[in-house]
């Protein structure tokens, strides 16, 4: 078989998972650009800090859920993996539950009234959300990213027809915005209608080997769980401190700035979800040493592609900014050079970490994580006060640089451990895809 009809499947699967992250984010993104243009800065910077809550538990929702489903399922479960998602599921509704009631303890607690209604919305709307994520990479597991980009249509409709409505009657609110994403929940139990089928004696698991699934999780995504509670996302990190050191607005400008390179994550998130059973399957059968040897066109690739997308950015800054936000972030362009070097050091993280994820290495995230947010902290407490948003900016540059270096060392780490030649590197994809 020619090297072309073995890549057109995969070419084609490659398309269908960039066209789903790009529906489903495409949602998000243009919920906060709408909003950035609808809202006041206060009530946007409001949105913004409550969202910014919402990724940190999705963050920890991926840690135990979404990213062990990735790497554990297609390396330890490929002969009965249908049956496995089946017993997912069933884990995946306490989780979701659970990281409910954390926003509204979040909603409790946190200092300043306009943000904390929008958190108690938040802890209604977050378990839908999180479903619709977790339907969404069950078909990347089971390499369907077709059906994944179903999905992702039906929630991207559902979110922005209701936020239209509540703009076009008066009703549109940061909480009422934040809402939005409530529309998730319907569209989460009319995919979840469609249950995997048994197929054969795989997909019958005892409850004992259920037991087995919920250590197998614990034991790659505790390092994940860790790194979540102890690091934030730098951008969100950055966001919710601006709200409490200095104002909402400030908080609000940074997340609209922050949608200036949101669809390059967006894009490095979905070749790394596409990739990374793949990427497992190949550490599983030739071995970790081997295997990261392989494999280093794969974050090669992600700066490449990051490099390309940030030069567009900046070259045509002006008339991007004019046709998201009609003029109001015209006076913050200044700071976008130095955000496309945080987002530019983030990729080349992303790209390894990939990497030592699919060789089952997740306490680098750990590390990486802590690191990130100790330096992020630290430059805050001394900047934000002083220079506030140019502050937040030079502290996700300094927090990405150390999360980045720690990524790196720990890759370096592991193919110094783990002895191999490097004459097969770059033949991965002529090998698997």
């Amino acid at each position: 078989m020619s090297l072309e009809r073995r890549l057109r499947p995969f070419m084609s699967k490659v398309l269908a998972s960039i066209i789903d992250q790009a529906t489903s984010s495409t949602a998000n993104f243009v919920m906060n650009i709408l909003l950035a243009r609808w809202l006041t800065p206060a009530d946007y910077g409001s949105f913004s800090v409550s969202w910014s809550f919402c990724l940190v538990f999705a963050a920890l929702h991926n840690a135990m859920i979404l990213e062990p489903m990735s790497v554990v399922g297609p390396a330890e479960y490929g002969a009965g993996l249908r049956g496995y998602l089946q017993k997912v599921r069933k884990l995946n509704v306490g989780v979701v539950l659970a990281l409910g009631a954390c926003a509204a303890a979040t909603g409790v607690f946190y200092k300043t009234t306009q943000v904390r209604q929008v958190l108690f919305v938040l802890a209604l709307c977050l378990p839908g959300y999180l479903l619709v994520l977790t339907r969404r990479r069950e078909q990347y597991v089971l390499d369907q990213p077709l059906r994944a980009l179903q999905i992702s249509g039906a929630y991207g409709v559902a979110v922005l027809g209701t936020l239209n409505l509540l703009h076009a009657t008066s009703h549109l609110t940061a909480a009422s915005g934040l809402a939005c994403i409530g529309m998730a929940l319907p569209v989460a139990l009319l995919a979840g209608m469609r249950r995997p089928l048994p197929d054969g004696r795989g997909s019958f698991m005892s409850a004992h080997n259920g037991y087995q699934i919920v250590r197998a999780h614990w034991k790659y995504g505790r390092w994940l769980f860790a790194s979540t509670l102890v690091a934030f996302g730098i951008p969100d990190l950055q966001t919710i401190l601006l709200s409490v050191l200095v104002d909402l607005k400030s908080a609000g400008a940074l997340r609209a700035l922050m949608n200036f390179v949101l669809p390059l994550a967006q894009l490095l998130t979905v070749l790394s979800i596409f990739c990374l059973p793949r990427l497992a399957r190949q550490m599983k059968m030739h071995g970790a040493g081997r295997g990261l040897r392989q494999t280093i066109v794969f974050p090669l690739a992600m700066i490449v592609t990051a490099l390309g997308y940030l030069a567009v950015l900046l070259a045509f800054a002006p008339l991007i900014e004019r046709l998201l936000y009609g003029g109001r972030m015209a006076a913050y362009l200044g700071f976008l050079p130095w955000l496309a070097a945080a987002a530019l050091i983030s990729s080349v993280g992303t790209g390894l970490s990939a990497l030592l994820r699919a060789a089952q290495n997740s306490q680098h995230q750990l590390l990486a994580g802590v690191t990130g947010t100790a330096t992020g902290v630290i430059a805050a407490l001394l900047l934000l006060k002083t220079y506030g948003l140019e502050g937040a900016i030079w502290s996700m540059i300094l927090a990405n640089a150390a999360s980045t270096g720690t990524i790196l060392g720990a890759y370096l780490w592991m193919i110094r451990r783990q002895r191999a030649s490097w004459s097969h590197a770059f033949h991965y994809f002529r090998l698997d895809f």
